[in-house]
């Protein structure tokens, strides 16, 4: 791979985080603030535990439209070859997005109620496998809602998913350090 090409791949990259940082940042503050509790009910308790609930479909996708607007404008900045955000409207990418994170989350929930394993903990015997699990599932999830928008070339997926999993790690410790998630992973 040239750098120029990895550059460019990179700023890819950067740009299509930019509305999931700002959308589990604004998620986090709104369960933490109990917003919306009214829609705070499981999906399916027995299925995928007491975490997932239908208000993560209502704000997930309400709370990650500023950071595509952020994208949106900031755009030019990066001079891509072919354009991302601006050929698409703000609303439509958010709730794709917002859809995607919270729909990719629940086969990992799904395997770890039939695992034992408590809402918001890890296994002891499959922990490190759970905690980049828990981390990538969200990040794929809202590549496949990008792949609907715009074409994604395979290195630009793997560079994301990898990108995007260390750092929503990275945000999920800063997040447990200002009191706004339980546990760190």
């Amino acid at each position: 791979m040239n750098p120029g090409f990895a550059v460019h791949e990179f700023s890819r990259v950067f740009l299509l985080t930019i509305p999931l940082i700002v959308g589990g940042v604004v998620h986090m503050v709104a369960v933490k603030a109990d917003i919306l509790s009214y829609f705070k009910k499981p999906i399916h308790q027995r299925w995928f535990g007491q975490n997932k609930t239908w208000r993560g479909f209502l704000v997930m996708p309400l709370a990650t439209w500023p950071g595509v607007f952020l994208a949106k404008s900031v755009e030019p900045l990066f001079e891509l070859n072919e354009p991302l955000f601006r050929n698409h409207s703000t609303l439509l990418v958010a709730v794709l997005l917002g859809l995607g994170y919270c729909l990719a989350e629940l086969p990992n929930s799904f395997v770890k109620r039939r695992l034992g394993i408590r809402e918001g903990q890890t296994s002891d015997r499959y922990k490190w496998f759970f905690v980049i699990l828990d981390q990538a599932d969200s990040a794929f999830g809202c590549l496949l809602a990008y792949r609907l928008l715009f074409p994604i070339s395979m290195e630009t997926m793997a560079l994301a998913v990898g990108f995007g999993t260390v750092l929503h790690l990275l945000i999920n410790v800063a997040l447990y350090g200002a009191g706004l998630r339980k546990n760190p992973l």
